[in-house]
């Protein structure tokens, strides 16, 4: 739900029995851990990674060997998740999908700083081993083709 009155919420079917949900940090992957209606041979749990916006973004199956996920937390920056499972806790690294680009020798590469609510840009000569860095909300995607480069982003959303 975008808000307490929302008329259109994004519903996600699992396909799960859902024992935790926990967003990430930064607040645009949500990791729903349960265990799978359809049982995969040697998984009883998993946890499932969602966007914001309910799009399927990973799995991760958790052994029969090692029961139930009780819990989830993710680490400060979002790149590690503990799982709570039975009297164990396991650990997993998260990849995300970086943004980056190449073209007249400049790469370009987007990240977000946790202190910061918009998406840090490097822009890397690497030719003279100069960077400049810029900020830019709503990032989308960075496109690069032979010496240009084009960033999209998202429109600020107005009322009606």
């Amino acid at each position: 739900m975008r808000n307490m009155t929302d008329d259109a919420p994004i519903l996600v079917d699992t396909g799960m029995v859902i024992k935790h949900v926990k967003w990430n940090p930064n607040g645009n992957v949500i990791a729903v851990s349960g265990s799978s209606i359809e049982e995969v041979e040697g998984h009883k749990s998993c946890v499932q990674f969602y966007s914001a916006f309910g799009s399927h973004l990973r799995s991760l199956r958790v052994p029969s060997f090692t029961g139930m996920v009780n819990a989830v937390t993710w680490e400060g920056y979002g790149l590690r998740i503990a799982l709570a499972v039975d009297t164990n806790i396991l650990f997993a690294n998260i990849q995300p999908n970086y943004m980056w680009g190449y073209f007249s020798g400049t790469l370009v590469f987007a990240f977000r700083k946790p202190e910061r609510n918009d998406m840090c840009i490097i822009f890397w000569d690497t030719s003279v081993n100069e960077k400049h860095v810029k900020y830019m909300k709503r990032l989308q995607r960075i496109a690069c083709c032979d010496e240009y480069c084009i960033l999209v982003a998202k429109n600020e959303e107005v009322d009606g």
